[in-house]
């Protein structure tokens, strides 16, 4: 085991569910939010208490926010991942929906991370922050303009915030997956859509949330240690062109 403290943001299921266990794994301390007491309750089955702290609460609420940063001491990583999603058409997309995504998917990221960072520079941690963007944070789509917008958004602040941060070595990227699948169920109830989006990427594949996870791992290691202020894309070349 190791003395490397980690809190992941929507690590409740999915691909937070993932990157929260693969930082356990490696020997780290955790701590998890998760939006649900159901999720942390399936949790707590897995995770050693001597190495897991919980704080359920919605990230669309500050009051959460600013109560993770006073809880939390300090952490060597954080890795943003809470995330939501709108898929109406541009001009149906409602006032409280574009609010509260972009308090979610990007005010949350903005927010936690500069509590944090602002704890690395106190206790003089060269660490890192790492947040789930999107390949949709690199390219347009059909019915996706407040999901999209916050993505750019993300890495744009990323490339900022690496730009103010670098002098105290602290290192600030994004994962970019393509469509990743989170569940059985997600591939038998879409399956006619998940074929016409596999024939879009070259690989012919998704990204696993076991794959996401290990790259928000490796861009907290020492291998990592010249990477900041980019985004490793991980779409199957998809994005690559037409």
């Amino acid at each position: 085991m190791n003395n490397i403290i980690t809190l992941v943001t929507g690590a409740g299921s999915g691909i937070g569910e993932e990157i929260a266990k693969k930082f356990y794994e490696e020997g780290h301390f955790v701590y998890l939010l998760c939006h649900k007491n159901n999720q942390k309750r399936k949790l707590e089955k897995y995770f050693d208490k001597d190495r897991v702290t919980f704080f359920v609460g919605d990230l669309n609420n500050r009051r959460f926010i600013e109560k993770v940063g006073r809880k939390v001491r300090y952490v060597n990583n954080l890795v943003n991942n809470a995330g939501i999603a709108n898929k109406d058409y541009f001009l149906n997309v409602k006032s409280k929906d574009l609010d509260k995504l972009i308090n979610i998917n990007f005010k949350s990221y903005f927010l936690l991370s500069q509590i944090f960072a602002k704890k690395m520079v106190t206790n003089r941690i060269k660490g890192s922050i790492t947040s789930i963007s999107s390949q949709l944070g690199h390219m347009g789509a059909f019915n996706r303009t407040v999901y999209s917008a916050a993505k750019f958004a993300l890495e744009g602040f990323t490339k900022c915030a690496a730009m103010d941060l670098g002098k105290y070595g602290i290192r600030v990227n994004t994962v970019a997956p393509t469509k990743t699948i989170v569940s059985e169920i997600e591939r038998k109830k879409t399956k006619k859509r998940l074929d016409l989006i596999k024939k879009k990427i070259p690989l012919n594949k998704f990204s696993t949330t076991v794959e996401i996870a290990a790259i928000a791992y490796f861009l907290t290691t020492e291998a990592a240690n010249s990477i900041t202020g980019t985004s490793i894309i991980s779409d199957g070349g998809w994005t690559s062109g037409k």
